[in-house]
């Protein structure tokens, strides 16, 4: 026991980085303080939405019927996010050599791994439990003690079951991939197929949502027939029984037991098939041949090789480019529906005139929404790790060594951009000078998201991040990135939709151009200045 205690105490220390950031340089104290404060305004923003379908249903007495409803709904989100979270936390993680050398048991190291797994989906789950529970106190027509017994236990063993779905659908995924050549590969095309998956839900959640306000009874009925907690929890709050709350314990934690023993049949097969190297050349060693780069492209050809070995590195940044394609070829094929997702009242709402008076308009917006959803620089300081040293120790100008993580960015997102960008001009009759006019911008609007993204990595870098899940998706840098593209996005979108019909589009095209070049320039100036001081005093 006091084994398991140390495991999961050292694993739990420094996997809890992911949820903390140095506040200094030279403070190596981790701050939580403002993570804290984002997920208090992100369950703030949730309790306001719940509560609104609560106070929409008040007046038919059905409100407790949205219970079992939020709760199989954060049920699925939990899953999703537990098969984007399964890969660096269970599967293939850096210190299992570490771990399995040491006098443990290898049931230890699972129970490990699946109890770390555990506490972050309890915190995933909480952030959007907690506001439900909270929220409904106000509309519930009666309440007693037995409703904060319930959702105290209810809170812990709510995860436990798209745990073991998302432990399932892992190991078959993990599975599936160890079975390629190219492995990081097949594990980017599921991940993007999911996502994209989530992304045509998260679309379509207004409609969702105002279906089950008008069939609320007979979905909550079918809901908790259909999914066991939200059944339970539901009887639990209308018609408190003890057996019943025990009865789902008992059944959690057997479940939980059955898969910890099925999964310890098959997780260490599966990891070694995951870290094996497979190779099909044969190579003589009098037969080698070596070829020299030059400096900028050898910097280039690292920083490509670093993007596409990572696969979370990929799926996150570019993300946007893939549904860049689909949009394009969305529009192409079927412009008509395009245009009625932009003008659905339930969506983005625009002008129908709006957009088919001004396609070329049409096509800058969908370049910006791109390029500043698509931000490659905010982690590439940090995925240099603690190895930064080497890079900073070769004979090259620290320069040299920053631009070419923007000319590597470059080289990722310009060609998506100008080949959809051609085929939409192709599709729309563009004239040549607009044309032209797009395609520097298609250069000029990912530039500004590289320079920033890279600017705010060298102010915030993450050199001891356990694994590249934590510095692509939740290190400081890659949220306050997100937040500034997100800004600059909302900015442009509303200036454009207050300018146009006043000025003609060739001159907002020829605006933007001038004005991209002198953000850009001034962006630049500032990365071979105060960006090398910054590089040159990182210590890792």
């Amino acid at each position: 026991m006091k084994k398991i205690y140390s495991l999961i105490k050292a694993c739990m220390t420094s996997d809890m980085n992911i949820i903390k950031f140095k506040k200094k340089k030279n403070n190596k104290k981790p701050s939580i303080l403002f993570p804290l404060i984002v997920i208090l305004y992100l369950m703030f923003v949730i309790w306001g939405s719940v509560n609104t379908f609560f106070e929409k249903l008040a007046p038919t007495h059905m409100q407790v019927l949205l219970l079992p409803l939020f709760i199989f709904a954060i049920s699925i989100m939990t899953i999703i996010e537990g098969i984007y979270k399964i890969g660096p936390l269970i599967f293939n993680c850096k210190d299992d050599d570490l771990l399995l050398s040491l006098p443990i048991k290898r049931s230890t190291v699972l129970f490990v791994r699946i109890f770390k797994f555990y506490v972050f989906e309890l915190i995933f789950n909480s952030i959007f439990i907690l506001p439900m529970m909270i929220a409904y106190i106000r509309w519930a027509e009666y309440l007693s003690w037995t409703y904060y017994l319930t959702n105290i236990i209810m809170l812990f063993f709510l995860p436990i079951i798209p745990i073991i779905v998302s432990s399932v659908i892992g190991a078959i995924t993990s599975n599936i991939v160890s079975k390629f050549k190219y492995k990081n590969a097949a594990q980017i095309i599921i991940t993007m197929i999911v996502l994209l998956g989530f992304l045509y839900l998260s679309y379509n959640t207004d409609g969702i949502f105002n279906y089950l306000i008008k069939h609320a009874e007979s979905i909550s009925d079918f809901v908790t027939k259909l999914y066991y907690p939200s059944g339970v929890y539901l009887n639990l709050i209308t018609d408190f029984k003890i057996m019943d709350l025990l009865l789902f314990i008992v059944i959690n934690v057997a479940l939980f037991t059955v898969m910890l023993f099925i999964l310890s049949k098959f997780y260490f097969k599966i990891n070694s098939k995951i870290k094996k190297v497979t190779t099909t050349k044969k190579t003589k060693l009098n037969s080698l041949s070596f070829k020299s780069h030059s400096k900028n492209s050898a910097l280039i050809k690292k920083e490509l090789t670093t993007f596409f070995k990572t696969p979370v590195f990929i799926t996150n940044a570019g993300f946007a480019l893939v549904l860049f394609i689909i949009a394009t070829i969305m529009i192409t094929i079927r412009y008509d529906s395009f245009v009625q997702i932009l003008t659905d009242p339930n969506g983005f709402n625009l002008s129908k005139s709006l957009i088919t008076d001004n396609k070329t308009i049409l096509i800058f917006l969908l370049i910006s929404v791109t390029s500043y959803m698509t931000s490659i620089t905010n982690s590439v300081i940090s995925l240099e790790g603690r190895n930064i040293n080497i890079i900073k120790s070769l004979p090259i100008k620290t320069k040299t060594i920053l631009m070419s993580k923007i000319y590597s960015s470059l080289i990722l997102t310009t060609p998506v951009l100008i080949i959809g960008s051609i085929v939409l001009f192709i599709k729309f009759k563009v004239n040549i000078l607009e044309a032209i006019l797009l395609l520097i911008l298609s250069v000029l609007i990912p530039l500004v998201s590289h320079f920033i993204g890279i600017l705010v990595n060298l102010k915030y870098p993450k050199l001891d991040a356990e694994n590249s899940t934590e510095i692509v998706k939740q290190s400081m840098s890659s949220f306050i990135s997100v937040l500034i593209g997100m800004i600059l996005l909302t900015v442009t979108v509303i200036i454009i939709i207050k300018i146009i019909g006043s000025i003609a589009s060739i001159q907002i095209l020829l605006l933007s151009v001038l004005i991209y070049i002198i953000i850009n320039t001034l962006l630049y100036l500032i990365l071979i200045t105060k960006g090398v001081k910054e590089f040159n005093s990182i210590v890792p």
